[in-house]
């Protein structure tokens, strides 16, 4: 099983110094911010680029991207797992998705 371990949006919130890939290498630009295919068009290059089973994926902010990248990972049968931060505990907690 093939695993890649990425942040969403590079540079919007601190993740775990492990984190080197993203699947959004900056800000989505404000023209992009309400258009599903341009996301789920850069969401496909990541996974081309890196042929995983599983994303294993740092939720750094905005829905839509991340449902592009569900979106595209459910096409493709990639398995989607989603570390998701507690402000309160100040840590990342692990979810299942796909």
């Amino acid at each position: 099983e093939q695993s890649i371990v990425c942040g969403l949006i590079k540079g919007r919130h601190a993740v775990p110094g492990h984190v080197r890939e993203y699947v959004f290498e900056g800000d989505i630009p404000q023209a992009r911010v309400s258009d599903p295919a341009y996301m789920e068009a850069v969401c496909s290059r990541f996974l081309d680029r890196h042929a995983p089973s599983v994303v294993e994926v740092y939720v750094t902010g905005f829905t839509p991207a991340l449902l592009a990248l569900i979106c595209v990972c459910h096409k493709r049968s990639i398995g989607v797992v989603a570390y998701n931060y507690d402000r309160e505990g100040r840590k990342f907690w692990r979810q299942e998705v796909i």
